[in-house]
């Protein structure tokens, strides 16, 4: 079996992230092809950079992660 490839998992991820500016959070998708801003303030929390977004704001968690853990 030449040339297969085997993925374990989805390498994009869904990121829970407070704002810099007045600490909302928010629910963001690390690939992310538009500019994400916050839903209180419109601060800018996430730019698309070509592959992973550039995130602005402080990074809680990951939201899968947090069901897999009953949260």
């Amino acid at each position: 079996m030449t040339g297969v490839i085997i993925m374990t998992g989805p390498r994009s991820k869904f990121l829970k992230v407070k704002c810099g500016d007045c600490g909302n959070i928010q629910t963001i998708f690390d690939r992310t092809n538009i500019r994400i801003s916050c839903t209180v303030c419109g601060a800018t929390m996430a730019t698309p950079k070509g592959g992973k977004a550039e995130i602005k704001g402080e990074v809680l968690g990951r939201v899968d992660t947090d069901l897999e853990q009953g949260g």
